[in-house]
């Protein structure tokens, strides 16, 4: 990871570029005029800002180059905590206290981090600042009305001037229907199915329709693990735990059909949330209105005495509050009455984060049943930054026990203990039949990152390696990625004959991506430690990392993958390869196997 940087004072005029996420810091018509600094507002990679920088002849770094890591984390933790202990409705069910800051806060989470990052940056613009700005984004609004605040007795308080300003009333028409061709664009790239669930999720999010259409639950007869789930690698890793306790009976509640799995062990039964949703109560009506009312006084009296939460409001951060409570106190009572009519005696849950999956287990704990959180990745870094709610927190390995306990979750929760799986022998390095070298791609448009400046970098290097070496190259996308895009941006990226050595993979992990590879290469994905743990040496673009989590770098600490600081480094992979040893202690740091009598014990408390 780069070091953290500072903005250059100096005694004179200072003319300041910020580079808007779509576009490029060398377009006309800013690559016309020399800057003291330019700030990416989204992430090229540091690559591209030293080649850039030194065509340009001036220094440009992204938001995330100003941050120093364990700072920021604490920063965004305490921010989180000023709303907790404050909508906590005292008059709903005795034995239940939600705090519904707490379940609503992972909405906004990432757009007060972008405004924490925003703080920072205002800091360290001085007052005689020029400052300009590519297009308009509410970064730029943002820092605009902070250093309004921070200069208000200044005459000279900067502005920022935008080079090409969002549409006037003549070019409305126009924007719409570039806006039409946006969403047009993204639909094509998704799945009948998955556009239905992102349907139901906005329109239907209480299950106010849906409950209509599910089947009436069975109800267990015997004692259940109720499993919470909203996705498919949640719900595999769940059920991993549950097949090795087959005398025990396990109870499968999806909140969306993605968290159905196709086959399911016996003693695993699944069931539709939607199945459980009563019509409108008018409890929940007047406890609506309640909590709506405390809400209008915690963003008076309490989120105004902070300067990030204050500009939040401002820039109407917390307008979707209303809607979203009001959806998802429909989803706490369908999560009620199936507590109410199963017989759970536990939960375990693989997905805090998820306010829908977050809901049952702070449910089953006012409840005083036993509470479980396991991974369903290598890392989270949600526990660094939201109080954890579980009694207990099953990780896969030491790896991941580190990387816990250095954010604040206590030793006395955290049990070392993976589900058992088959693993892969170690591989011999000169087996003829190892001819892929798998790239493991992920959505990085999420971050705001440029995907086409890694895809160039990193596919072109790849291809002459490939090519050296008799080798193939395989792109491992995402399950969040489009295989229609992916397609066309490699495409561009690269000659018809690099593009011969390339193919594009969707769907489910699958034994050859172990068996076949040669070497693996990703970011900060968590397959770097299932690519190790299968005995395969993973390398990681940390060139393009500038994630504050340091995933990567957890990884690289701990032998999971080995860091490259520039595409170039790709060319040594084959002497690199040579030298990786992969032994079966740094396996066992990854990944250690619980017992089935220590499973047993960690689900009943005992």
């Amino acid at each position: 990871m780069g070091e953290v940087v500072r903005l250059p004072q100096v005694n004179q005029s200072m003319k300041i570029l910020l580079v808007h996420p779509e576009d490029s810091v060398d377009a006309e018509p800013w690559a016309a005029t020399h800057w003291d600094f330019a700030v990416d507002l989204g992430w090229s990679g540091r690559a591209a800002y030293a080649r850039q920088s030194e065509q340009l002849g001036f220094r440009i770094v992204s938001m995330s180059d100003l941050l120093d890591h364990e700072q920021h984390r604490c920063r965004i933790r305490d921010l989180l905590a000023v709303g907790l202990d404050q909508l906590i409705d005292s008059e709903s069910l005795d034995s239940e206290s939600i705090d519904w800051w707490d379940v609503y806060s992972v909405h906004p989470y990432a757009q007060i981090e972008q405004l924490l990052r925003v703080s920072l940056l205002a800091e360290q613009i001085p007052a005689y600042a020029e400052i300009f700005a590519t297009h308009p984004h509410v970064t730029v609004s943002a820092l605009e009305i902070l250093l309004r605040e921070t200069n208000v007795a200044a005459t000279n308080a900067p502005k920022i001037k935008i080079f090409q300003p969002g549409p006037n009333t003549a070019d409305r028409e126009a924007g719409l229907r570039t806006l039409f061709r946006r969403y047009r664009k993204a639909a094509s790239a998704l799945r009948p199915s998955q556009l239905a669930e992102i349907a139901f999720d906005k329109w239907d999010a209480g299950y106010q329709l849906r409950r209509h259409f599910a089947r009436s639950p069975k109800i267990a007869s015997t004692p259940v693990i109720l499993l919470p789930s909203s996705y498919g690698n949640v719900t595999r890793a769940q059920v991993a735990y549950a097949r090795m306790l087959p005398h025990r009976r396990f109870l499968l509640v999806v909140t969306r059909p993605s968290g159905r799995l196709p086959l399911l062990p016996d003693n695993v039964e699944i069931r539709s949330l939607a199945s459980y949703a009563p019509p409108p109560l008018p409890a929940t009506d007047a406890e609506l209105t309640r909590v709506l009312a405390r809400w209008q006084k915690v963003q008076r009296d309490v989120f105004e005495q902070n300067t990030v939460l204050r500009l939040a409001n401002r820039l109407h951060v917390f307008d979707g509050f209303a809607g979203f409570l009001k959806n998802t106190l429909r989803v706490r009572d369908a999560w009620r009455e199936v507590f109410a009519r199963e017989p759970i005696t536990a939960v375990l849950s693989a997905d805090e984060y998820n306010p829908h999956t977050r809901l049952p287990t702070l449910l089953a704990k006012s409840r005083k049943l036993r509470t479980i959180f396991c991974e369903h990745g290598a890392l989270t870094m949600s526990f660094g930054i939201r109080r954890g709610v579980s009694d207990n927190y099953l990780v896969r390995g030491e790896m991941a026990r580190d990387y816990y306990l250095n954010r604040g979750l206590p030793a006395e929760k955290i049990v070392v203990g993976s589900p058992a799986h088959v693993v892969s022998p170690l591989p011999s390095p000169n087996s003829i039949e190892r001819d892929w070298i798998v790239f493991y791609s992920e959505p990085f448009e999420l971050s705001r990152s440029r995907t086409t400046n890694l895809y160039q970098e990193l596919l072109c290097e790849l291809c002459s390696l490939a090519d050296g070496a008799n080798r193939k190259v395989i792109v491992k996308l995402h399950p969040f990625e489009s295989l229609k895009t992916r397609q066309a941006l490699i495409d561009r990226v690269l000659s018809p004959d690099q593009r011969r050595l390339v193919e594009v993979r969707e769907g489910p992990m699958t034994p050859d991506l172990f068996s076949r590879a040669w070497c693996c290469l990703t970011v900060e994905s968590s397959v770097a430690v299932e690519s190790t743990i299968n005995g395969i040496p993973c390398f990681l673009c940390s060139w393009f990392d500038g994630s504050w989590y340091d995933y990567g770098k957890q990884f690289a600490k701990f032998s999971a993958g080995y860091p490259l600081d520039s595409p170039q480094r790709i060319r040594e992979i084959p002497q690199l390869i040579e030298q990786i040893q992969i032994t079966e202690s740094i396996r066992q740091s990854l990944q250690t196997t619980i017992s089935p009598e220590h499973l047993e014990s960690v689900l009943s408390g005992s």
